[in-house]
């Protein structure tokens, strides 16, 4: 085999040889000439803590901050999904605040804010949230709250500090969930919110009424266009993780017509699954603060009760008893002391809270009506009836279901519930569920 001579073969390669000796200076290390990506140096707790917290100032420098963190601390997430992220964190914020330093949180107070972030049994999700490492936001301008603005960085295995994937967009869809949810209320869309309430977090399982379905949304929208006076600008992002993201409405009207502040919370599991917890408790309305018979109004719990009235009104009763004394007469005399007289009807007792003397000669106040089995004695103006079911319930108190079936209310420093119990053994074919005691009582 022969082989041809190269002019200035030997300087050639020299040359060659340089130029790739500077470029593999420049590069790094030589290795990253050798086909190898070129990888930047990891960064830590604090310096990814500086990169998020640039970021929200809206600098013009964007980009620039995102290339800053190395592909593997950032395991996947596109310069959209970051900035995104940072979007939703910023809505923290207070209009025109800026960030002036960040702490790193440590030792009792991190493990709490881990701990309240964890509401179930996931344990792959729990593992990331045991990853986590709080970051603590100082503003220049306090939040209406007072809470700080606290967001997380995660790590792995070896200590390395990195922002997971799943915690980003977990973030991202809460929020655009939560969006979406308190938009269905601004524009009253009774079919939007109808829809939403499936996500609702509650103790009893929803009617299958769609009858009761529209009564409950109606009563949503009605809360917040007369109770809610905030706007949805004016809601303050408490808190947010991959987990939780939990909303202040600072201002609230209660029943009392008095201004309160009110918290709205939307989870999310490792599934992605996410519910709401926006509670609204039906108040008691005055108007059921009666015992009706044969459908006609009588007697209101907590106005004064003689013999002659119940005669006239449910006739003679089945039997009148009385319990001990238990508040003695300032006479002394113990028949003078106040006492609960039971005066018992066919399937359902009326309490009065007096003095005793006779069947024939007491006085006092109404304190307690309990109906079981009865078609005749019915409460309030609903005249709801052991021989109903919770459906008619929910179509006159929407959220009865979040009570347990219990409502209360509080007239001039007096307090009042109904109690309705449910058979929920034997529920009806239409999901409903029969009653099976009604109590209203006065409570104080």
């Amino acid at each position: 085999m022969t082989f041809l001579p190269m002019k200035n073969t030997g300087r050639k390669i020299g040359r060659f040889v340089s130029v790739m000796l500077v470029l593999c200076f420049f590069g790094g290390t030589l290795t990253s000439c050798s086909k190898k990506a070129f990888k930047k140096k990891k960064i830590d707790a604090p310096e990814m803590a500086r990169i998020i917290v640039d970021s929200l100032q809206d600098s013009n420098e964007k980009e620039e901050l995102f290339e800053r963190i190395p592909e593997e601390q950032r395991t996947g997430i596109t310069y959209s999904e970051f900035y995104e992220y940072i979007s939703v964190l910023r809505k923290m914020m207070p209009a025109g605040s800026r960030a002036n330093s960040f702490e790193i949180i440590v030792g009792e107070e991190k493990d709490r804010l881990l701990n309240e972030m964890i509401f179930d049994e996931a344990d792959d999700y729990t593992t990331l949230i045991r990853s986590c490492v709080p970051v603590k936001v100082n503003l220049s301008s306090t939040r209406a709250s007072g809470v700080p603005l606290i967001f997380y960085l995660q790590t792995k295995s070896d200590g390395t500090v990195y922002l997971d994937t799943t915690w980003v967009k977990d973030c991202v869809e809460l929020y655009s969930f939560s969006a979406h949810y308190f938009e269905a209320y601004t524009n009253e869309n009774l079919t939007d919110v109808i829809s939403l309430l499936s996500y609702m977090q509650v103790s009893e399982p929803l009617p299958e009424s769609r009858d009761i379905l529209k009564e409950k949304a109606a009563e949503m929208i009605r809360f917040y266009s007369h109770n809610v006076k905030s706007t949805y600008r004016e809601y303050e992002v408490l808190s947010i993780d991959a987990s939780n993201l939990v909303y202040l409405q600072p201002e609230v009207l209660d029943s009392h017509l008095q201004t309160n502040s009110r918290q709205v919370r939307f989870m999310s599991d490792e599934a992605g699954q996410i519910s709401v917890i926006d509670p609204i408790e039906s108040e008691l309305k005055t108007a059921d603060l009666f015992l009706y018979y044969n459908g006609r109004r009588t007697v209101r719990i907590g106005e004064h009760a003689a013999p002659s009235q119940l005669a006239s009104m449910f006739g003679a009763p089945l039997a009148i008893s009385c319990g001990p004394v238990v508040e003695k007469a300032s006479s002394g005399d113990p028949e003078d002391g106040l006492r609960n007289i039971l005066i018992r009807y066919p399937g359902f007792t009326i309490t009065v809270y007096g003095v005793y003397h006779d069947a024939e000669n007491w006085d006092g106040t109404y304190t307690r009506f309990r109906i079981w089995d009865s078609d005749k004695a019915g409460i309030g103006e609903g005249n709801f009836k052991v021989t109903e079911t919770s459906w008619e319930i929910l179509a006159r108190y929407p959220f009865a279901d979040e009570t347990g079936y219990e409502l209360k209310v509080s007239i001039d420093g007096e307090d009042y519930e109904l109690k309705i119990g449910l058979d929920k053994e034997n529920p009806e074919e239409n999901g409903s569920v029969p009653i099976d005691t009604l109590i209203l009582q006065k409570v104080s």
